[in-house]
């Protein structure tokens, strides 16, 4: 029985950990000017759904005015690459990117520091755990360095767990 549950548990873990990653802005990531387009990156393992992307307000320490309140602007659907990129165990990944100028809505600008401060966040409508959102893990400068680092140890898209913030949005500045 345990053997049949510890397998369950491997398989739930795997869809969760299946490459859902929000690799570009990086949390605390900074740019010169709010107004510019950013880059937006994901990988996915669906290439049948399209990936969202999502802003919100933010500021140093989270969500603006709070994570149970944030307000989510749609900003980009972006259907995943349809030439899989392969690691060396045949696992496939599928970009999602785009450069965009996010929407005013999604800047704070605080006036402590004069920094303006969003969030974003993919996405993608697909069944994970009884839930309708796929939420896409996160990283910070250290955590991407993990992330290639563990994936080339273990050659393979997937050997990133424990490398990822932990948050589904990243929050990033821009200096004016």
């Amino acid at each position: 029985m345990s053997r049949i549950k510890s397998i369950g548990l491997s398989a739930a873990m795997l869809v969760v950990l299946n490459g859902c990653l929000l690799t570009s802005p990086y949390w605390n990531q900074e740019f010169d000017d709010h107004t510019e387009a950013i880059s937006l990156q994901a990988f996915t393992t669906n290439k049948n759904v399209a990936v969202k992307f999502q802003c919100a307000k933010a500021y140093h320490g989270g969500l603006y005015p709070s994570s149970a309140t944030a307000t989510w602007t749609q900003v980009a659907n972006i259907t995943p690459q349809s030439k899989a990129l392969f690691d060396p165990t045949g696992g496939r990944v599928y970009g999602a990117g785009v450069r965009k100028v996010l929407p005013a809505a999604c800047w704070r600008f605080d006036p402590a520091n004069s920094i303006w401060y969003a969030a974003i966040r993919a996405t993608q409508n697909t069944t994970v755990l009884d839930t309708e959102q796929k939420y896409f893990h996160t990283f910070n400068k250290a955590g991407l360095e993990c992330l290639g680092r563990e994936n080339g140890q273990a050659t393979s898209w997937f050997g990133w767990d424990g490398c990822e913030t932990g948050a589904f949005y990243t929050i990033f500045r821009a200096t004016s």
